[in-house]
């Protein structure tokens, strides 16, 4: 979608990548593959096996993991903002997650009792 967006724009810089190296290609064409379509492809085969209110939650995490990938492998330095923002967005989960529990439980609850013995308040 992007080369179509913005290939035309790229037109003028068109035969400067033709004359990129292979090494270059080779990266690219792994960060294609492995980076993407083989993480996009491994997330949806996850996200399949999962309820989807449970996706959601976890799948909002996405930032916390860049994050930790940041430090981990890329040398990045934890900034209180950072950190801050990561405990949100964890305990959000959480508390999503908890609230989804809840739900389940009295889904489950419901189906279990038999029509003629639940009582009504």
């Amino acid at each position: 979608m992007g080369a179509a967006l913005f290939g035309v724009a790229a037109t003028a810089q068109l035969p400067t990548i033709a004359h990129i190296d292979l090494r270059t290609w080779a990266v690219l064409i792994y960060l294609a593959l492995f980076c993407s379509v083989f993480a996009f492809l491994a997330q949806t085969w996850a996200v399949q096996r999962t309820s989807a209110s449970r996706a959601s939650l976890l799948l909002g995490t996405e930032p916390v993991w860049a994050v930790a990938a940041g430090i981990f492998l890329g040398g990045e330095h934890l900034t209180a903002i950072a950190a801050v923002g990561a405990v949100l967005v964890i305990a959000g989960a959480f508390w999503g997650q908890s609230i989804e529990r809840v739900h389940r439980a009295a889904a489950e609850e419901k189906t279990a009792c038999p029509a003629t013995l639940r009582t009504t308040v």
